[in-house]
Formats: structure tokens, sequence, C-alpha cells
């Protein structure tokens, strides 16, 4: 079950450890990336609560062999935010200050990519070599995603007060793109909902065939 799967899981997460105390400020700008922040946190929370109940073997389980396990999702999702970061934060101490209380813009072209992203997906995106999960155990996936969730709060925290729309980050997977950095954090999010929807497809998928098996067993034995 879930403890038996995870162990650690059990304990408070890392992001909820890395949260600074909210600020309390009206900026445009500090709600807009709190709610970024919010969007964060729930994910790491309804995947937590999505994998309650499972054990390790159905969450590092693939239907089809082209598909990917709960495992490998929290592990991509690990691996592309990690991608992400070292140059979101690179770019957050180049931002200025903002001097008005305006909002930060995303960007037409991002905004079309989370539009995208945003599911349920129809419009599929290859992953390139960097970001393809490992099909590795479960636990191991988890910590690496429940690190990279607090380090995302962290550099999403650390943007507040800042012009996070005037600077420019590459993306690491697809140089011929680039993303001003707050549009860049909305996309990690809209990245992470895509991924947390997939993942509840894959466990919907494993308790219908666990029912089905089990309807066939009582067919067969009675």
């Amino acid at each position: 079950m879930f403890g038996e799967a995870t162990g650690g899981i059990l304990r408070v997460p890392n992001f909820l450890r890395a949260m600074p105390p909210r600020t309390g400020g009206t900026r445009i700008s500090t709600s807009q990336l709190e709610t970024v922040s919010d969007q964060v946190e729930r994910v790491t929370l309804k995947a937590r609560d999505l994998v309650g109940g499972h054990c390790g073997a159905d969450l590092s389980t693939s239907l089809e062999s082209a598909s990917w396990s709960v495992a490998q999702c929290l592990d991509h999702l690990a691996r592309t935010t990690n991608a992400f970061l070292p140059a979101i934060s690179s770019a957050i101490v180049l931002a200025p200050r903002l001097t008005s209380n305006r909002a930060l813009r995303t960007g037409a072209l991002t905004r079309l990519f989370i539009r995208n992203l945003e599911p349920p997906y129809r419009l599929r995106f290859k992953v390139l070599a960097p970001l393809v999960p490992c099909d590795r155990g479960f636990d191991a996936a988890w910590n690496a995603f429940d690190d990279s969730q607090a380090e995302l709060m962290k550099t999403i925290h650390s943007a507040i007060g800042l012009a996070v729309d005037q600077v420019r980050v590459k993306s690491p997977v697809y140089g011929r793109f680039s993303y001003n950095v707050y549009g860049a954090l909305r996309m990690l999010a809209a990245h992470e909902r895509r991924h947390l929807w997939q993942i509840q497809q894959i466990l919907k998928a494993l308790d219908n065939a666990r029912l089905r098996n089990a309807s066939y067993s009582n067919k067969i034995n009675s």
C-alpha cells in the first residue's frame, strides 16, 4: 500500500519545508507569482493523494510498451524542472526590481504553448532525450520529484518583487525557443498539470484492469 510503496513519502513534503511565509503584499505581480506557487503546491499534494493506496509495483507498471508508468511521469517532471531551473535562476538574478504595481506579462507565444499543455490534451509533443524518464523504482522517482518541487517553489518565491517578464531564458531542450521568466514558470506549472492528469489516467486504467481480472477470476472459479 501507500506506506509500503514509498516509506519516506509519508513525511512532510520537501516543498512545504521550502515555502516562505506569505508576504501579504498587494502587488499584482506578487499575486501572480503566488498563484503559480499555489498551482505547484496543489500538484504535489494531488500527486501524493493519487499514489496513496497503490503498491510500488502498480506505480512502476506500464500498461503498454509505448506508455509510461506513474514513476516515469514523476521522473520526467523532475528532469524537466531540473533542466529549466538553472537558467531561470540565473535570469532572476539579472531581473530589475519592479517600479510600479503592474501585472507580469506571459508573452503571446508562451501563452499559446501553455494552452496546448493544459489537460485534457490532444496535442502530443516529442520528448527529447534529456527529458526521457528512467525506468527506476517509485521511491527514487518520487524523491526526485519532491526535491524538484521544493526547488521550484524556492525559485518562484525568489522572483517576487522583480520584473521577471523583462529577462528571458533559452529553452534548455528546444534551443530555438526562449521565454521570459514569468512565462517559463507558468509553463512549468502547466506541464505539471498535464502529467498529473496523465497519472490519473494511468491509475484509472490500472484499477479497471484489476477489476476486470478479478471479475474474470470469479467467473472461472464459480
